[in-house]
C-alpha cells in the first residue's frame, strides 16, 4: 500500500447479509480489496480482516510476530496492491448488506489489538473502540438489537 494511504481511503465497509443464532455473514468491500471478501461469522471476519492488515502494513502492527519457521504463504483474500488497484470508490459507497451495513475504521494497533470506529449507516451515533473485545460487543449489541 502507498505511504499516503489515510484511515478514511482504507474503510472497511461490513454488509451483513444473514443474522442467525450462530452470528452475522456477509462481505467486507474496500478500496483495499479487489472483490468482496466474504465472511462466514465474527471470528472469521476478524482473522481475515487482521490478515489485511498484515499483509498491507497499514494500520501498522505495535509488534511484530516472531517466528522460527517458514515464511507464510501467498494469502487467497483479494488484497489489492495499491489503492487504484482496488475496488471502484462508488461501488464501496453503493454496497449494503441485506441485514445491516457499517463502516469500520481501524486507526491503531497498539497493545496487540485494535482501536478505532464504527460508523453506523442506518444513523446511529458513532461508536468507538478500544480493542477487539469492546468492537465485538458493538457487534454483538448490534446482532441483538436486529434480532428484536
Amino acid at each position: 500500500m502507498p505511504a499516503r494511504i489515510n484511515h478514511y481511503e482504507a474503510v472497511l465497509r461490513i454488509c451483513v447479509d444473514e443474522l442467525g443464532e450462530g452470528g452475522i455473514r456477509g462481505r467486507v468491500v474496500s478500496r483495499r480489496l479487489t472483490e468482496p471478501m466474504p465472511f462466514s461469522d465474527v471470528g472469521h471476519l476478524l482473522l481475515q480482516l487482521e490478515e489485511v492488515f498484515d499483509r498491507q502494513n497499514f494500520p501498522q502492527a505495535f509488534e511484530r510476530r516472531r517466528t522460527f519457521g517458514a515464511r507464510q504463504e501467498e494469502s487467497s483474500l483479494p488484497l489489492a496492491q495499491t489503492l487504484e488497484q482496488g475496488m471502484d470508490p462508488e461501488e464501496v459507497a453503493r454496497a449494503a448488506g441485506q441485514v445491516t451495513t457499517f463502516d469500520l475504521y481501524v486507526i491503531t494497533r497498539r497493545n496487540t489489538t485494535w482501536q478505532g470506529f464504527v460508523d453506523w449507516l442506518d444513523g446511529s451515533p458513532r461508536s468507538h473502540y478500544k480493542s477487539v473485545l469492546e468492537l465485538l460487543k458493538l457487534i454483538d449489541l448490534l446482532s441483538f438489537s436486529e434480532r428484536k
